[in-house]
């Protein structure tokens, strides 16, 4: 099944501010460095991302996350340091934050298979890598061969 667009960039905000106030009513105790990833966030507009992406669902199985939502939570991932999708997707049911930021309902936040589906989506290539993983051979250095020096014993 095609993915649902959520809606434009506003309703992603006002998503954000009625999520934001049902679970932290007090905004005080976030550190300045946390409003400031809320700050990007709730500025950075990703809503390209669901026209850019529909044609690489299929209109047939359950409903997909939406793309805009996934690459936001990656993105989200790598501001808060999270490396691994496995970390990720554990903290995405754990931290309320990480969820409504994504775009996400706290309690119904994507898997580590749902990453790895939108990510193999958005390479978009039939290789797996950047580059091949076959390497033109180094040519081999020749030793310098040794001379064995005889030493001239008299003879008896």
């Amino acid at each position: 099944m095609l993915p649902v667009n959520c809606g434009s960039h506003e309703d992603y905000q006002n998503f954000v501010v009625e999520q934001l106030r049902k679970y932290y009513p007090d905004p005080d105790k976030f550190s300045r460095s946390t409003w400031d990833i809320i700050e990007r966030f709730w500025l950075l507009d990703l809503s390209f991302t669901d026209e850019f992406m529909k044609d690489k669902y299929s209109v047939f199985g359950p409903k997909p996350r939406t793309p805009s939502c996934m690459q936001r939570s990656y993105l989200l991932s790598i501001d808060f340091k999270v490396t691994s999708l496995t970390e990720w997707a554990a903290q995405l049911k754990i931290n309320p934050l990480y969820a409504i930021l994504s775009g996400f309902e706290f309690g119904d936040t994507p898997g580590v298979g749902t990453f790895y589906d939108f990510l193999s989506r958005v390479w978009d290539s039939d290789q797996n890598n950047l580059c091949s993983h076959l390497h033109v051979p180094k040519p081999q250095v020749k030793k310098p061969r040794r001379e064995v020096i005889k030493p001239n014993l008299p003879k008896k």
